[in-house]
């Protein structure tokens, strides 16, 4: 087993990514096509070698790079696609995907029928979405004609696209002959999302200025679409007052998290000096990693 990777210089390539992928599908050909002479040392004799990709692993702005479907905007979600039910927040202006995970719970599950905890007066009675296979995606893509990649190709997009579809280009991994029997094209990386999730969660509980999800256009929002009367914006006059939540820590609290991090020791190993990372007079981590990140998820959090 090997492992290719592709690192772009400071400057995104986008969609242009096809352009350095070339030369690695070309191989990718040979080594399926015409098989490559190689030497077994085990037998002591040479004999034709096949090789497959299995799948890519990457972020989420690069799943979209690699995989013809871009992941912005209302269309972001490469298995629901155009079957999603996100929609656009009224004050925060950004894409929310808050309605649609309902519709993936079994038809008895007692959330479908709640009017209040969710979505306000709202039932789900639809079923997940289907997902297409590796087969029926190489159908769907042929559909659309090729586009010239490059830098001086200029922008190009198929016709409806952010409408019906999010299809940007014809991936060069398609001209792989084995491709379209893939059971699984390409991967997230779960280290990458789990420092996200980390990071976003332990910034909202700590209430971190500018960094927490739990801020004055998201309360304007939870106004119009969800029952939390105990967490509502209160006016006073020109002012906005935003009520603290039981999910966020008191300064104290968070003082006392801190401190337990600070005197944490962990097998040699198992995880960075996480206490070289704690500030405690500004109550904040510093240059957290990855696999701190999933250390915290797996361990930390739910001991704490």
């Amino acid at each position: 087993m090997f492992l290719s990777i592709v690192i772009p210089d400071p400057s995104n390539l986008g969609w242009n990514i096809d352009v350095c992928l070339w030369p690695l599908i070309d191989e990718l050909t040979q080594l399926w096509s015409s098989r490559a002479l190689t030497y077994d040392i085990s037998r002591k004799h040479n004999s034709l070698m096949r090789a497959t990709l299995i799948w890519t692993i990457n972020d989420f702005p690069a799943y979209g790079m690699v995989s013809d479907w871009s992941t912005h905007g209302k269309l972001a979600c490469p298995y629901c696609m155009e079957n999603n039910k996100a929609f656009t927040l009224t004050n925060g202006g950004k894409t929310s995907f808050f309605y649609c995970h309902r519709h993936f719970l079994p038809t008895n599950h007692r959330y479908r029928k709640n009017r209040k905890d969710f979505f306000i007066g709202r039932v789900e009675m639809d079923v997940a979405p289907p997902r297409l296979s590796s087969k029926e995606l190489h159908d769907v893509v042929l559909e659309y004609g090729d586009i010239v990649f490059g830098f001086q190709s200029g922008k190009q997009k198929f016709p409806s696209f952010g409408l019906t579809h999010n299809w940007v280009k014809r991936s060069n991994f398609w001209e792989l002959l084995y491709w379209k029997t893939n059971l699984l094209c390409h991967k997230l990386d779960v280290m990458n999302i789990e420092k996200n999730v980390f990071e976003n969660i332990f910034n909202t509980i700590t209430d971190m200025k500018g960094k927490t999800k739990d801020n004055i256009k998201v309360r304007m929002d939870i106004a119009l679409f969800c029952n939390r009367k105990n967490i509502k914006l209160v006016f006073d006059g020109s002012r906005v007052a935003k009520p603290r939540t039981s999910f966020v820590l008191e300064i104290n609290a968070q003082q006392l998290i801190y401190q337990w991090l600070e005197s944490l020791l962990f097998p040699n190993g198992h995880a960075s000096n996480i206490s070289r990372l704690v500030n405690l007079e500004e109550c904040r981590l510093y240059r957290i990693k990855s696999h701190d990140c999933h250390v915290f998820m797996q361990t930390l959090i739910p001991l704490a």
